[in-house]
C-alpha cells in the first residue's frame, strides 16, 4: 500500500460543518403533511457517515479555500448531495424489501412500500430544490443526470439477476451507475462551487469515480466475509440473484458448469459455498485496493493540507488489509 495512506493522520474536524449540513437538511423538510414529515425526519435522524457531503465539502476546500468559493453555497450543495443519497437509499430498501437499515426498521417496514416510495420521491424534490439555489446551474444539470444514471443502474441490476453470464465489464458498468456516479458527482459539485480550474474539477471527478467503485467493491467483499464467518449463509444480494464482484470473478472461470446461463435461487447457496473457497474474494480485494491507489495518486496532485489528509484517511478506512 502507498505509504501516504498509512502515514495519514486526520487534522481537520468536519463535525461542525457536517452538523450545519444536517441542519439544512432538516430545515428543507418543510412539508405541512404530518406523516410525510414524520417519515422524513425519522429517516434523516438515522443518517450514516455522511460520506458524500464530506467529499463535497472536501473538494470545495481542497485548494486551501478558493477565493471564489461561496461557503454557504457549498453547504447547500453538500446537503443536496446527501438528500439525493437518502432518496436512493429509501428506494433501494423498497426494491430489496429490506426490513432494517442501520439497526432501525426501514420506512417501508413501518409505513409500507407505497409511502416509502413517496418519501423517496420527496427527498429527490428537496435535493433538487436545494441545488436550484446554487448560482452554477451545471450542478443542478449534473444532479438530474446522476438520478437517471442511478435508475439505469438499478434496471441493469434487475435484468442481470440470476444470470451467470454476467461479465466483469457488466458488473463495473452497473456499479459505475449505481454508486460511483453519485460519489463522482459529490466531488464535482464541491469543486464546481469552489470554481476550481477545469483540469482540477476533472481530476476530482475521476477521483470520485475510482473511490466510488472501490467503496462498492469493499461492501461486496465484506458482505461475503461477514457471511462466511458469522452468518454461514449466502449474502442477501445473492438471495435476490445479484451477483457482486467475488461471484462475478468466480463465475468467469466456472461458467462451463452450467447448462443454462440463468440459475435458480436454490442453486445460489451452492455457488456461494464454492465461491468463498476460491480465490475470487482475494482477487476482489486486489481490485478494490487498486482503485483506491488510483484515487490516491490523483489526490496527491493537490496541495498538501489538512483537507487532503482528511480525504486520505477516508481512503485508508476503505483499504482492505490482507
Amino acid at each position: 500500500m502507498n505509504e501516504n495512506l498509512a502515514l495519514a493522520s486526520p487534522e481537520t474536524d468536519f463535525e461542525s460543518m457536517l452538523q450545519y449540513v444536517k441542519s439544512i437538511i432538516r430545515e428543507s423538510i418543510d412539508t405541512g403533511e404530518k406523516t410525510l414529515k414524520e417519515m422524513a425526519l425519522y429517516f434523516a435522524g438515522s443518517q450514516g457517515k455522511l460520506l458524500r457531503p464530506t467529499l463535497t465539502l472536501a473538494c470545495g476546500l481542497i485548494c486551501k479555500g478558493s477565493p471564489k468559493l461561496n461557503l454557504e453555497e457549498l453547504y447547500f450543495t453538500a446537503a443536496g448531495v446527501e438528500m439525493l443519497h437518502m432518496s436512493a437509499l429509501v428506494h433501494d430498501d423498497i426494491i430489496d424489501r429490506a426490513e432494517m437499515r442501520r439497526g432501525k426498521p426501514t420506512i417501508n417496514e413501518i409505513y409500507g412500500s407505497d409511502m416509502a416510495l413517496l418519501l423517496g420521491d420527496y427527498f429527490y424534490s428537496r435535493a433538487l430544490s436545494l441545488m436550484s439555489k446554487i448560482s452554477d446551474m451545471s450542478i443542478l444539470e449534473q444532479a438530474l443526470s446522476v438520478i437517471a444514471r442511478m435508475v439505469e443502474g438499478e434496471v441493469k441490476q434487475k435484468k442481470e439477476a440470476f444470470d451467470t453470464g454476467i461479465s466483469l465489464k457488466d458488473y463495473l458498468a452497473r456499479i459505475a451507475r449505481k454508486t460511483a456516479s453519485l460519489t463522482a458527482f459529490s466531488c464535482f459539485a464541491g469543486a464546481q462551487v469552489a470554481k476550481l480550474a477545469e483540469k482540477e474539477v476533472k481530476a476530482l471527478v475521476k477521483f470520485g469515480e475510482y473511490f466510488g467503485k472501490a467503496y462498492q467493491i469493499r461492501d461486496d467483499i465484506l458482505d461475503f466475509l461477514k457471511n462466511e464467518h458469522v452468518l454461514k449463509k449466502p449474502a442477501s444480494d445473492l438471495h435476490q440473484g445479484i451477483f457482486t464482484l467475488p461471484m462475478v470473478l468466480y463465475l468467469k472461470e466456472n461458467r462451463h458448469g452450467f447448462a443454462n446461463s440463468v440459475v435458480s435461487q436454490e442453486q445460489v447457496k451452492s455457488l456461494y459455498d464454492k465461491c468463498i473457497k476460491s480465490s475470487a474474494v482475494s482477487r476482489s480485494i486486489l481490485l478494490c485496493n487498486t482503485y483506491l491507489e488510483k484515487s490516491l495518486r490523483i489526490l496527491m496532485t493537490f496541495p498538501d493540507s489538512p483537507i487532503r489528509f482528511k480525504v486520505i484517511n477516508i481512503l485508508q478506512k476503505v483499504y482492505i488489509y490482507t
